[in-house]
């Protein structure tokens, strides 16, 4: 627990870096999609080669299916999500829209309370009233124009589809032999989901464009300095911080909170980093969310 808690809330922090760079890379005219999938990619043949290098020989291929397709049909049901919230951003309230979903973190902290014998403590229970309370300030202050119908059902199916990709995501440290498959065969089973899924869904739009127009895009240094910077604190993290952290969050009975922690500091987070260094000046639901977001951590820890 004492390396679990600031590995996971670090992972938190490290995950704002990934909103900031997804708000930067439009503005430079860089393709967000053909960054992510550019990144998803590099990850998958480091991870792959990394996991052949350290595989556990203890490791039995039953399990390591079992839980590799946790990590695969997590990451492709999570890029599906995306889709979703994109989609239902478009025609709906962004700020209420955003913080419905960001709430599925209840799904992996009572995956852990009803299945797995996690404690449900009045301080736990205190931290995620506090960190959904959070979410509800903070969704007033985006912009929650309503631009039409048709935004509940996709809203309310993101919401379902984010909280069974943490669940399905947190699920394989609850066992022992799960525990086996190393940070990097995790990492690449998560790629192998997101690439597949957005090989599904791209292909259709990215064929019809000319090839020397992605070429191009391929050949700018600020696309390439993008994936370094999401690919040096993003694996860094997923190999040493978060898949070790969430192992030891649920050999300790806690596995419950981890998504909340690392959620939790995500959202304060990207709202500091806006604070400080994009100077923009705080509403009071973004002071108020920020606030409530630091308190819940402090009640899960």
């Amino acid at each position: 627990m004492l390396f679990a808690i600031p590995a996971l809330i670090f992972v938190g922090f490290s995950w704002a870096l990934t909103g900031v760079v997804m708000s930067d890379a439009p503005r430079k005219k860089c393709d967000p999609a053909l960054l992510l999938l550019v990144s998803s990619v590099l990850s998958g043949i480091i991870s792959a080669i990394g996991w052949a290098l350290l595989r556990n020989d203890a490791l039995s291929w039953s399990v390591m299916l079992a839980a590799g397709s946790c990590y695969f049909v997590g990451s492709a049901v999570n890029y599906c999500m995306l889709q979703l919230m994109s989609h239902a951003m478009q025609k709906g309230p962004n700020g209420v829209i955003w913080s419905f979903i960001q709430a599925s973190l209840i799904f992996p902290f009572l995956t852990g309370v009803v299945f797995f014998n996690n404690k449900l403590t009045v301080c736990r229970l205190l931290g995620l009233i506090l960190l959904l309370l959070a979410l509800a300030l903070l969704g007033q202050g985006k912009d929650n124009t309503v631009k039409g119908k048709g935004w509940k059902k996709p809203t309310v199916a993101a919401f379902f589809m984010a909280g069974l990709t943490l669940s399905l995501n947190s699920l394989p440290s609850y066992y022992p032999e799960a525990r086996l498959l190393n940070s990097m065969g995790r990492t690449f089973f998560s790629c192998a989901g997101s690439l597949t899924a957005a090989f599904f869904y791209c292909y259709p739009k990215y064929r019809i464009r000319p090839a020397g127009e992605i070429l191009a895009e391929l050949k700018r240094p600020i696309l390439w300095k993008y994936v370094f910077t999401l690919k040096l604190f993003g694996l860094i993290c997923a190999y040493l911080l978060l898949y070790p952290g969430l192992d030891r969050m649920a050999k300790a009975g806690a596995g419950c909170v981890s998504y909340p922690l690392i959620i939790g500091a995500c959202i304060a987070g990207f709202n500091l980093y806006s604070l400080f260094v994009l100077r923009e000046k705080w509403t009071f639901y973004q002071a108020s969310g920020t606030v409530l977001c630091i308190a819940g951590e402090c009640l899960l820890i």
